[in-house]
């Protein structure tokens, strides 16, 4: 019998294992596998999305990667963390998996954005990045405003870097960007004075750093906020 992966070309080949991966995220975040569980073996798995084995083991290593799940030798993979159920009641028009890829995208965009903001901004251009860093903390408590004041402090880093493309590619993505950013910051909003207070000191960081041309420490503040907004939204237990 053939497979749903013997009928499609090479390139969607590539998207299968997208597809295994969102579909077993997907699971965990309903509960159906809970933290401790392990998944069903790699055989039952292609049976149940009729895929390769070579397919089920890359999105295996995604969620690897992504430190949702932890293989172990001899005894298969196990859930080691899962998402806050509030992600699934934000996630209604998309999906979960479709946030966790804005983020990888953000990801490498923003890290070179500040990284050429911290070379390139002129005085100007800075004090966007201030006043926009400034009406974010003002508007943190609201969705829309602190949904529509985050992306504009990404936009005007992305402005200040001097590369065009990179802002182009910014406002093409804005609306999926700032769905993937409502998910965030409504978790941060609902979380612990701690973590918004953590959240606010990573934008700060990066403002920071672009203020005083350090382009290094500008990327890596970037790539760490990102990355812990990637955390937090993977992690249930880090949702306070």
């Amino acid at each position: 019998m053939p497979t749903l992966e013997s009928t499609v070309t090479s390139v969607d080949k590539l998207r299968l294992s997208d597809t295994v991966y969102s579909q077993l995220l997907d699971d965990i975040l309903a509960g159906t596998i809970a933290v401790g569980d392990r998944l069903a073996p790699e055989t039952q798995l292609a049976e149940r999305f009729a895929v390769s084995r070579p397919v089920v083991r890359e999105a295996l290593q995604r969620l690897q990667s992504d430190g949702v799940v932890i293989s172990r030798q001899g005894s298969g993979s196990f859930v080691q963390r899962s998402p806050s159920p509030r992600v699934g009641e934000l996630t209604r028009s998309f999906t979960l998996h479709d946030v966790l890829q804005s983020l990888e995208l953000r990801m490498a965009l923003e890290e070179l954005s500040a990284r050429l903001a911290a070379r390139n901004r002129n005085e100007e251009q800075m004090q966007l990045i201030e006043k926009t860093a400034a009406k974010l903390k003002s508007a943190f408590g609201q969705s829309k405003a602190a949904q529509d004041a985050d992306f504009a402090f990404h936009r005007a880093i992305a402005a200040a870097s001097g590369n065009l493309l990179l802002l182009e590619t910014l406002e093409q993505l804005a609306d999926k960007l700032k769905g993937g950013m409502n998910v965030t910051l409504t978790l941060t909003r609902s979380a612990s004075l701690q973590r918004r207070e953590r959240v606010l000191d990573e934008h700060d960081r990066i403002v920071n750093a672009i203020r005083v041309s350090d382009a290094e420490s500008a990327g890596i503040a970037m790539r760490y906020h990102i990355d812990q907004a990637r955390n937090r939204l993977l992690d249930r237990q880090l949702d306070r």
